[in-house]
């Protein structure tokens, strides 16, 4: 994939993701998280440790070297070695004045985690799961949006902006409405849609609401951190957003970009009810002088 700034070098698959690849389904638990995290920031581990990818997984160092002798790596050593003769050939990488600012800036470790993770969640856009995302966001007559505890605000914001780009958009709160809003028979299919917003720790509430949708024929996309374990349950739907960055809480930056984009690809499958919202809205919004 072609970066659009042309001081970045093209971005192939770098060697050690096609041996994830194929061994992801056969790997340990605790290996298979480890695996995903460094699927999901393949550009910015120049700057890791075992040290701490094994805190940002939530795993042990021992499994950080486990896994990377079983895809055959002397450890981040030999992981990061492979990197950068990738890099050197001009087949992966960032530009050298993004690789100077990391250098000098004492967050530079936080700094590239969130670019890597921007730089992920924007390749998933190329693939067929996200374009199926926004086809059925599109589609469906009626769309829920939830999210829980420190991703709620996310939730009802993106919400708010998607009932500006499509008609029928509400956001879902399982505990102050009790669920009214689903009372009667969904349509599934064309009917209803629920996307869930959720990050670690995981609300207890995401996948019972998953479940009581899928029994109900609704359909359902997640929107979810690098680590979620249980959306793949319910939903091929999914999209992660890279969130460990090493900041206090865990960074919602990836997670809003989604959000914002998924508003602007259903805005644009129908760019004329699109503009008739707008010019509808904007009326209203004057008559009411909120501006």
């Amino acid at each position: 994939m072609r970066n659009s700034f042309s001081s970045h070098p093209v971005v192939d698959a770098l060697p050690f993701v096609s041996k994830i690849e194929e061994l992801m389904s056969d790997l340990p638990k605790q290996e298979a998280r480890i695996a995903q995290y460094l699927l999901l920031n393949r550009l910015g581990l120049g700057f890791e440790t075992g040290s701490s990818i094994a805190k940002k997984t939530g795993t042990s160092e021992v499994t950080v070297s486990r896994l990377l002798h079983r895809l055959g790596y002397r450890g981040m050593r030999g992981l990061k070695h492979e990197i950068e003769v990738e890099g050197r050939s001009g087949r992966v990488g960032i530009g050298a004045e993004e690789r100077a600012v990391l250098e000098d800036n004492p967050l530079k470790d936080v700094f590239s985690t969130e670019v890597s993770a921007l730089m992920n969640v924007y390749q998933q856009f190329d693939g067929p799961i996200w374009q199926r995302l926004v086809e059925t966001v599109s589609r469906a007559g009626c769309v829920y949006a939830t999210g829980f505890q420190t991703v709620r605000g996310a939730a009802e914001d993106f919400s708010r902006r998607l009932a500006l780009a499509r008609d029928d958009v509400r956001f879902l709160s399982a505990h102050d409405g009790m669920l009214a809003e689903w009372m009667g028979t969904a349509k599934g299919g064309d009917g209803e849609c629920l996307v869930i917003i959720d990050v670690v720790p995981y609300a207890r509430e995401a996948p019972l609401l998953a479940e009581m949708s899928r029994d109900c024929g609704r359909d359902i996309a997640v929107i979810t951190d690098e680590l979620c374990h249980w959306a793949h349950d319910y939903t091929d739907l999914v999209v992660h957003a890279p969130s460990r960055n090493g900041l206090f809480l865990e960074s919602t930056s990836a997670l809003v970009a989604v959000l914002n984009m998924l508003v602007h690809a259903v805005s644009e499958s129908d760019p004329e009810a699109t503009r008739a919202r707008l010019t509808q809205w904007k009326s209203a919004t004057r008559q009411l002088n909120v501006f």
